[in-house]
This record gives C-alpha cells, structure tokens and sequence, in this order.
C-alpha cells in the first residue's frame, strides 16, 4: 500500500475501527491496542485492495479478530479483574430518559449480540456484509439480530426486583 493511500485510510477508517474495538472490548486502553494493531496490519500488508468496500470490509474483519484474540487471553481475563477502566468514555453521559435505557441494555447483552447490532445499527452494514465480516450465512446473521433484538426487549422490559411489604421476595 502506498503511503498516501495508507494515510487516507487512517483518516477515513480509524474512529470506525476505534469504535468497533471499544465495543468488542469495553476498555478503552485496550480499544487504543487494538486499531493500532489493526493500522500497522494493514501498513504491512501487501495484499491489494479491489476497491474501498474490499478495504472497510478488511478493516472491520480485523478488527473483530483482534478482539476476539485479546478477548480470549487469559491475560486480559486476570488483568481486567484487576483494573477497572476508569478512562473509558461514557457515552451515555448526555442521554438521558429511554436513550440511557437502551444504552444500559445494550451494555447488558453478551458480545455477539451487541457486535451484530452495532454492525447493523450504528455501521450500517447489510446482512451480507456481515455474513462475510462473521464467516457465517446471511440466515445465521438474521438469527443473529433477531435474537439480538429479543434479548435487548428483554433487557429494556425487565423491571427491578422489589421486595414485598411481607418480606417475601
């Protein structure tokens, strides 16, 4: 890839990658390693891109490995029970009412479901490209969201539990 080329897809692409990390990972830090890990991937990378859908589509592949990757070391388990991320921006803090709702549910959900919502919702993909970005058939990317959807309803309808006057729970 050619230096200006390079350039231009940092500028283009690096809040996406940033926000696609943060949200596979929950940690600001670690949102930070991983798109710097992904950029100088893609500087060292000889392979050619047939277009700029080839190349977003590359990004977000290797962004949602690296994730995945540092997801699963049992370093990040030890080391994310030890430190809470006290840097990680909220960006809930100006919602407020049903916005902060939703926000606190989706903050619930286990890590497929909230990366097949935020692709869909927040990136804009289509289901096929995410059937090709999640190595799976545009069928399972709709079960996916589907089943996203229903969790995130449970979620949001779920009350607190209270105690009764009689002490019972």
């Amino acid at each position: 890839m050619q230096p200006e080329d390079y350039r231009a897809a940092v500028e283009r692409y690096r809040d996406m990658v940033w926000r696609v990390a943060l949200n596979g990972t929950r940690h600001t830090q670690d949102a930070e390693d991983v798109t710097q890990e992904v950029f100088l991937r893609l500087f060292t990378t000889r392979k050619p891109f047939q277009g700029e859908a080839h190349l977003k589509h590359w990004l977000l592949r290797a962004t949602v490995n690296r994730c995945r990757s540092l997801m699963a070391s049992p370093w990040h388990a030890r080391r994310a029970a030890l430190e809470p991320d006290e840097t990680a921006p909220d960006p809930a803090a100006q919602l407020g009412g049903e916005a902060r709702d939703l926000y606190d549910a989706l903050r619930t959900l286990p890590a497929q479901a909230r990366l097949a919502l935020y692709l869909y919702y927040f990136e804009g993909l289509s289901t096929r490209e995410m059937a090709g970005l999640l190595h799976c058939t545009q069928t399972a990317v709709t079960t996916r969201l589907q089943r996203a959807r229903q969790a995130l309803r449970r979620a949001m309808t779920e009350e607190p539990e209270t105690e009764r006057e009689d002490g019972a729970p």
